[in-house]
């Protein structure tokens, strides 16, 4: 190993030290310098360039609030010598800062382009030629109404998968919201919805971020709320219920053996522990009368919410007629 080591640096040596090495290190030397001036004389020579600015408006009071927000940044294309756009533009994002007072009257904050154009040569310089701007004038409405508050009512098409259910109804983290404008028809708003939340194959409970549907000359804030879906799995349960009997006249009835019927559904695991599921199990007394067989039918009338797949394992029971 030592001998390898030994044998390279003889060799690095005599390369060092070799005319060809000196006249490709002379070469390079020269590049160097020429690539230098070249890039000097390349700076003081007028070149166009598009940045993107930043729009700051400042002084803005706290009782303010904007219904359309300004943009963050635009575009702008200036025409400058190399040395001034790589001092306005490239060494640092070039920022268009105004005063909200010079601009707002009366719950507008209108800038027009000359505007624009002025506040533009102030920041990046006098001598720059601005020959584009994606930002051709700029009018926001705003008001110094505090804004009263509305509830937030969700809209969703929510689909569990197979073996789940969705537990109630999603429930709002946020509740209310605040609603600013400039327009009287804000009194009419009474609440705000959110956009449609569509999920399908849900198989744990989640929660999801929601826009909220814009309403015209309506600022909402927040704009967004955050929506929890309950997700339960089910599971297999298998009651014995009580059958009432209707359209039994007032001197008769009838008496049912058995008077309870096994009803198989699936439930939410929260609810497997419930003893009342609030299911309604009936026979018509007017089906004795239609029939010649000793077995009146047994008809699954209603279920409470939450139990799916309810089935009645039973479709019939004996019945003995009583008189009063």
């Amino acid at each position: 190993m030592n001998w390898k080591i030994g044998n390279i640096k003889d060799q690095w040596l005599r390369v060092k030290h070799s005319v060809k090495f000196r006249n490709v290190l002379l070469f390079l030397i020269f590049v160097a310098i020429a690539t230098v001036f070249w890039f000097i004389i390349a700076l003081n020579d007028n070149i166009s360039e598009t940045f993107r600015v930043k729009l700051k408006i400042t002084a803005v009071p706290d009782s303010v609030t904007f219904i359309t927000d300004p943009p963050a940044e635009f575009h702008v294309t200036v025409r400058d010598k190399g040395t001034n756009i790589l001092r306005s533009g490239v060494v640092k994002q070039p920022e268009m800062s105004v005063n909200f007072a010079d601009y707002c009257h009366e719950g507008v904050f209108r800038l027009t382009n000359a505007d624009i154009m002025t506040e533009l040569k102030t920041d990046i310089g006098g001598m720059a030629t601005i020959t584009s701007s994606s930002l051709d004038s700029l009018r926001l409405y705003y008001t110094t109404s505090p804004g009263h508050r509305v509830p937030v009512i969700v809209k969703a098409d929510l689909t569990p998968a197979s073996g789940y259910m969705v537990q109630g109804t999603p429930v709002l983290q946020t509740r209310t919201v605040k609603i600013y404008s400039y327009h009287d028809e804000i009194d009419t708003v009474r609440a705000v919805y959110t956009k449609t939340l569509v999920k399908k194959g849900l198989s744990q409970t989640s929660v999801f971020e929601v826009p909220l549907q814009p309403i015209p000359h309506v600022k909402i804030v927040p704009s967004k709320v955050e929506v929890k879906v309950h997700v339960e799995p089910l599971v297999h349960k298998e009651v014995y219920v009580k059958i009432d009997v209707i359209n039994a006249p007032q001197n008769e009835n009838l008496l049912l053996f058995p008077n309870r019927v096994p009803v198989s559904m699936f439930v939410p695991m929260s609810k497997f522990g419930d003893e009342n599921y609030q299911v309604c199990v009936q026979v018509d007394y007017n089906d004795v009368h239609s029939t010649n067989d000793s077995r009146v039918p047994v008809y699954l009338v209603s279920h409470a919410p939450g139990l799916v797949n309810v089935e009645l394992k039973q479709d019939s029971v004996e019945y003995t007629l009583v008189k009063h």
